[in-house]
């Protein structure tokens, strides 16, 4: 066995050494830093309801305008009948498989909401018309809504009046008024300034409401920069557990959130974990009576392993372990979620 190994091994390496002895007379294949212009790449794979379809995301270099465009492919289950079907990203399949939201570029600017019939019509309609891009859009569980995150304007206080320009004036551009320590973002530039909310909107379209507000930011921040909310339907459709921190101290709060529950119709806020910690990426038992998320309580480290908590939504919850427990994270596993984005502390070590 062994001289068969060592056999197969020197084999492989007679071509490579004939190759690197002639590397002079061949063409150079080596990545380039320009070649990235040229890379594409899929993501988002979601599987249909009944198993049988496919849609992902595939993206490319739009090398004129120096940005990441994206379009929505669809195939069966098995790999077969590969093919474009529209542009956009971030598509979800509605609960009963009939329909799919994504987000595409929609007026008034920006990307928006749409949602679009998977019948042979294939019919799809705007459903935001915001002016700030909805992110991490999600069905509940009915059909009926689409639950959203969106930055709401805080245009802050500029005291001085400025007279108005004449008609047809080209002036300086206003400056730009910054009282947040995280104003800048890579990949991003400057941030718009206000706050990330949490907001839901019919299926059907319509106007999307503010079930959250005050000047503090629904989505767990490692940094204070912005990267996406963890939230999700209760079963019922009647609320959304998410993460985030509520209070005004939390742009200068590290490694700091909550989960909270709010009333789809009351608007009504509870926190549901109490311990001071981070706590991020909610996710609700099929039952509605559990809820399942990930974190680490506080802690001086600059590097802590985030473990995969659970916790009752309203009560104790039996068959979850040795003992039931109620409203408070009881610790399952060891886990470094990717939710927490691509930060060299939220990578595990081993």
């Amino acid at each position: 066995m062994r001289s068969t190994i060592v056999f197969l091994l020197v084999g492989l390496t007679v071509p490579l050494a004939a190759g690197v002895a002639q590397d002079d007379k061949t063409e150079d294949f080596r990545l380039q830093i320009a070649d990235y212009l040229d890379l594409e790449r899929v993501a988002d794979p979601q599987i249909s309801p009944d198993g049988s379809t496919i849609i992902y995301t595939r993206g490319w270099v739009n090398k004129m305008e120096d940005e990441w465009e994206s379009s929505l492919w669809i195939m069966n289950a098995d790999g077969s009948r590969n093919r474009f079907l529209m542009k956009g990203s971030r598509a979800r399949w509605s609960p009963d498989g009939t329909r799919i939201l994504y987000l595409a570029q929609g007026e008034p600017k920006g990307s928006q909401v749409y949602v679009r019939w998977m019948d042979a019509e294939g019919a799809s309609s705007q459903i935001t018309r915001i002016e700030h891009a909805p992110r991490n859009p999600e069905w509940s569980p009915d059909g009926k809504s689409i639950a959203f995150v969106s930055v709401v304007p805080d245009k802050g206080s500029w005291d001085i009046d400025m007279p108005a320009p004449p008609e047809g004036a080209e002036w300086t551009k206003a400056p730009r008024v910054v009282d947040q320590l995280h104003y800048r973002q890579d990949r991003v530039g400057f941030t718009d300034p206000g706050f990330v909310h949490l907001f839901a909107v019919t299926a059907d379209a319509g106007t999307p409401r503010e079930l959250t507000s005050g000047d503090w930011n629904v989505g767990a921040r490692f940094d204070g920069l912005f990267s996406g909310a963890g939230f999700d339907w209760t079963p019922d459709s009647r609320s959304i557990v998410f993460d985030g921190l509520r209070g005004s101290e939390g742009d200068d709060a590290y490694l700091e959130s909550h989960i909270y529950a709010v009333d789809i119709t009351s608007k009504e806020i509870s926190q549901l974990t109490a311990r001071p910690g981070y706590w991020a990426g909610p996710t609700v038992s099929p039952d509605g009576r559990t809820i399942a998320f990930a974190g680490f309580d506080s802690t001086g480290y600059t590097y802590t392993l985030s473990r995969l908590q659970l916790m009752g939504i309203d009560g104790p919850v039996a068959h979850v372990g040795p003992a039931s427990f109620a409203g408070q994270p009881k610790q399952m596993v060891d886990i470094d979620p990717p939710t927490f984005g691509d930060h060299p502390l939220h990578r595990s070590v081993g």
